[in-house]
């Protein structure tokens, strides 16, 4: 889980690009998690086109914030 957010931002991106929603999400959440708050807008704009559920939206909303506080 450690690594650079943008690196994981990309590697989301890349697998959006593919159709691979769920990694696309999962490598999202990880850096949404390091703070990049692309992946958070990433990850709404998937959510609204229906690729991402409610809870994975929530989660990396509560943990892009969590990432902020520290």
């Amino acid at each position: 889980m450690l690594g650079h957010p943008a690196a994981w931002h990309n590697l989301g991106c890349h697998e959006y690009s593919r159709g691979n929603y769920g990694r696309a999400v999962r490598h999202f959440l990880i850096s949404a998690e390091l703070g990049e708050k692309g992946s958070l807008e990433q990850i709404k704009e998937i959510f609204t086109r229906g690729h991402a559920t409610k809870s994975q939206y929530a989660e990396a909303l509560k943990s892009y914030q969590d990432a902020l506080e520290k």
